[in-house]
């Protein structure tokens, strides 16, 4: 008898790291696997150093939790690129098994160019937003850091996906990396 945690791991098959051949898109993600490393060791050295400082000496790191938070806020957006690009967002396949494999690539298409609307019509608004956050000039509360960056930097990282998701529109089948 398997335990819970057996059908757990067995759920995860196939989600190992994958890379694309090279090229840019090879040093994309290079790039954002470095970002993405860079900001989960910072955040872990925040946190590390902020228990320590709290729980021992009595003195926690300022604004360790707002950096958390705002850090979160880019790793998250920095992963989702490539995510979107190797197509290993979560999904629910209750449909893939009664579908013909023409109807299984037509629905993959059309979820792709429903990802890149979505996610380039969720990137202009954060680009917007952040733009209202540079005008009234909003900064965070315990660290007093500007917010439109932070916001900037999220719209790109999301239309970067957007435009991951609509190359899966006109590429191959046989082509998705």
């Amino acid at each position: 008898m398997s335990s819970y945690g057996d059908h757990m791991d067995n759920d995860l098959i196939g989600m190992q790291l994958k890379r694309s051949q090279g090229g840019l898109i090879r040093l994309v993600e290079t790039l954002l696997d470095a970002l993405c490393a860079t900001l989960l060791v910072l955040m872990t050295v925040i946190t590390t150093v902020d228990v320590v400082g709290r729980y021992v000496l009595h003195a926690p790191v300022h604004g360790a939790y707002e950096s958390n938070e705002l850090l979160l806020g880019i790793l998250v957006f920095a992963a989702l690129p490539r995510v979107t690009w190797h197509q290993q967002h979560l999904a629910v396949t209750a449909l893939g098994s009664a579908l013909s494999p023409t109807l299984k690539r037509l629905q993959e298409k059309t979820l792709s160019l429903v990802s890149a609307v979505c996610l380039a019509v969720l990137s202009y608004f954060l680009w917007q937003h952040g733009t209202q956050l540079a005008s009234y000039g909003d900064m965070s509360n315990a660290l007093s850091l500007p917010l439109a960056p932070f916001a900037y930097a999220i719209a790109i990282f999301t239309a970067i996906s957007a435009a991951a998701a609509l190359v899966h529109v006109f590429l191959p089948t046989s082509a998705h990396p």
